[in-house]
């Protein structure tokens, strides 16, 4: 990045987003840090003075339409404002630059139902989250690790062709499965009757609620909302329930130095 200007934590977070979409918790969790800067339209009388949120006052912060609705725009510090600013040659006294609790900002924008631009329009690429995502990072269940005990589902599933693969998906499955080698195969399989739903089975060894909950973050944010993720751990210890995902079809991912534990011998023949 071509830039003159300090980057902080957050900053990071983002150019690290732009080289691969598999560092996305680690933004979600830099996001819920400190403050972000929020541009409100001039007036004389706000320059160096708090502006107070009052339930059926005006919405106070300064948004945009993008494709997708309304977006407000926010900043990871003053500087990255006036850059963006700056680069969307806005003319001076137009707005002034507030600053608030990052947790506050994304619970306020989230609950009005607008998405968020982080540094739109800087140097260190920018950054698009839809509210309900805002809303779930300002309650902390965004980032609630789930349960990493669960067995697969008992339900019918089809392993998805190779040539269907959701490219984004695997991709940054991918990235994030090289990085941590607790993550030993995966699989991608479809339902009949939720076509557009991805339902991901893998394999952890040793098992890890917080590095699952941040597969179905990157999983989540690569399938986007018209494709529900469904992600399932099967049991490592299993030999005859990995034997059966291994019969269904190649794993999209498989660590290299992993070796499926041996099917367990078939039941005698009865007469």
């Amino acid at each position: 990045m071509d830039s003159p200007l300090p980057i902080n934590k957050l900053d990071q977070a983002i150019l690290a987003l732009q080289r691969s979409r598999s560092n996305f918790p680690d933004l979600c969790r830099s996001l819920c840090q400190g403050e972000l800067f929020l541009l409100i339209r001039y007036q004389p009388d706000l320059v160096d003075a708090a502006v107070e949120l009052k339930n059926g006052a005006p919405f106070p912060f300064a948004r945009f339409q993008n494709e997708k609705g309304e977006s407000v725009a926010a900043f990871t510090s003053v500087e990255r404002a006036q850059e963006g600013l700056a680069k969307g040659k806005v003319p001076d006294m137009q707005y002034v630059i507030g600053s608030m609790p990052a947790l506050q900002a994304l619970e306020v924008i989230g609950k009005m139902k607008f998405s968020m631009t982080l540094n739109k329009g800087c140097a260190t690429g920018e950054v698009l989250l839809p509210p309900d995502l805002l809303r779930h990072l300002a309650d902390g269940t965004a980032l609630k690790p789930l349960p990493a005990s669960g067995q697969v589902e008992n339900i019918t599933l089809k392993i998805m062709d190779p040539a269907n693969y959701p490219t984004q998906v695997v991709q940054d499955s991918f990235e994030l499965f090289r990085r941590h080698a607790a993550f030993r195969a995966a699989w991608i399989f479809t339902r009949s009757d939720t076509p557009k739903a991805y339902y991901l089975v893998l394999v952890m060894h040793p098992r890890d609620a917080a590095l699952f909950h941040d597969f179905n973050l990157v999983a989540a944010s690569a399938a986007g909302k018209k494709h529900p993720v469904h992600a399932q751990l099967a049991d490592e210890n299993d030999a005859g329930q990995i034997s059966v995902l291994f019969n269904a079809g190649r794993p999209f991912y498989q660590a290299v130095d992993y070796q499926p534990p041996a099917a367990p011998p078939a039941a005698p023949a009865t007469e």
